[in-house]
């Protein structure tokens, strides 16, 4: 190595901080060419076979495109050190310290690096193909366009981490803690994440395909667009995440793990929750879960009510009249229909509805005295309850006037008959539809 540094300008101890490596070649094929009177090698090491640098004390060192390819850094620091596009393919570096380092675009290939530090290191565009990194700290760390495929990352720590455009292809992230990371397009193609904690990631269009995701945390994570086609997600953790826009065709899931809510809607986004929602639905009708899309169904609907509601408030602050009225038509109207069958969901709400107006009616024909007893001793207007009720009631669910011995009378009683029938018949048609409904499925 003395021949290498002198070559370099650098002095040769292994406690040298702002030590300058810059262009230095220092790979198994350049040691190989220097060896010493007795014929071994200087300065490689017998376990890589690359540069000798276990323990070394480098902080702060320049690497810039220096080649240490198969060097064994096992415990080194190298804190805050530069070296862009340097050379680590197949080295060793377990245990080394190299946090707060910038390492644009190095290559780490085939690393072994077990428990090796580089929270909150630059680390864009670097490759670690194959790499053995088992509990390694990325924490904090700048590592968009990285490329980690087929690496074994098991335990990996990436919480906080910038990883945009990142691939994990192939890659064994069991137990790795990936939570509140940037993974914004984020390959995980095939990769293994069982356990692995992701909660309060943003993951956005991110890829999942043929993911391995047993008992993995997405609480409060952003799936928004992400594919997650296909997936099992029984036994994650989906506790208020977010899935607007997301492709979720033939997953597996429950509602019961979304913690009664998407995260969109938690934050108050009533737009993105209701598309949220209408992805869950769709995914849900394609697994045949009915309950659950009707579910979704419903949520989704009141997300457009709350968002209707949203606009009505902003317009009336604006003192835009048109967009208030509009609003607040939809709000109303949305309101309405929730009520009245919980959007075409509900058997109950409509015979509630039928109780409640059969009632209205009955007292509506009570006030006015139009309702006349034909024959016998109590001829004339009636005002008995049951009477009322009868007439209300036999109206409400026929399609003409009943003829039970009363006679309707005046024009506002009779237009109230007409009222009560045609409510009727849109009620009873209602009904209809949404047993149709829960018949088929």
């Amino acid at each position: 190595m003395r021949a290498l540094l002198e070559a370099a300008g650098a002095s040769v101890p292994l406690t040298a901080p702002g030590l300058d490596l810059s262009r230095l070649d220092c790979s198994r094929e350049a040691l190989a060419t220097l060896a010493g009177d007795d014929g071994v090698p200087v300065w490689r090491d017998g376990e890589s076979g690359g540069l000798a640098l276990t323990g070394a004390e480098l902080p702060r060192a320049r690497l810039d495109d220096a080649d240490l390819s198969g060097a064994n850094l096992r415990r080194a620091t190298l804190t805050g050190a530069v070296g862009r596009s340097a050379r680590f393919a197949g080295a060793i570096l377990e245990e080394a310290d190299l946090t707060e380092s910038d390492l644009s675009g190095a290559d780490f290939t085939g690393i072994v690096a077990g428990q090796i530090c580089l929270s909150q290191a630059m680390l864009e565009d670097a490759r670690f193909g194959g790499a053995a990194m088992r509990f390694a700290d990325l924490s904090q760390g700048l590592l968009d366009g990285a490329d980690f495929t087929r690496a074994d990352l098991w335990g990996t720590d990436f919480t906080g981490a910038d990883a945009d455009d990142t691939v994990f292809r192939d890659a064994r992230l069991d137990e790795a803690k990936l939570s509140d990371a940037n993974l914004t397009h984020a390959d995980f193609e095939g990769a293994s994440l069982a356990k692995a904690v992701l909660a309060g990631s943003r993951l956005r269009g991110a890829s999942f395909t043929g993911a391995k995701l047993d008992g993995a945390d997405f609480s409060g994570a952003d799936l928004s667009d992400t594919n997650l086609v296909r997936l099992n997600l029984a036994t994650c953790r989906l506790r208020h995440a977010k899935f607007s826009g997301a492709w979720l065709n033939g997953t597996r899931m429950q509602v019961e793990q979304l913690g009664g809510a998407v995260g969109e809607e938690v934050a108050g986004s009533f737009a993105a929750a209701q598309a949220s929602y209408l992805a869950l639905e769709q995914n849900w009708k394609s697994i045949g879960d009915q309950d659950s899309a009707s579910w979704a169904y419903k949520r989704g609907r009141r997300m457009g009510r709350h968002h209707a509601g949203t606009q009505a408030r902003s317009a009336w602050q604006e003192r835009d009249w048109r967009a208030f009225a509009k609003h607040g038509y939809r709000w109303v109207a949305d309101r309405f229909v929730e009520w009245l069958c919980d959007y075409g969901e509900s058997l109950s709400r409509i015979t509630r509805a039928f109780v409640l107006l059969i009632g209205v009616f009955a007292v509506l024909y009570g006030l006015t005295g139009g309702l006349i007893i034909l024959e016998g001793p109590e001829a004339g207007p009636t005002y008995n309850p049951l009477d009322l009720m009868s007439y209300s009631a036999l109206n409400m669910m026929t399609a003409n006037p009943p003829e039970i011995g009363l006679k309707p009378t005046g024009r506002v009683t009779n237009l109230l008959v007409g009222i009560e029938g045609a409510v009727g018949i849109i009620l009873m048609g209602l009904f209809g539809f949404v047993l149709g409904n829960r018949l088929r499925r």
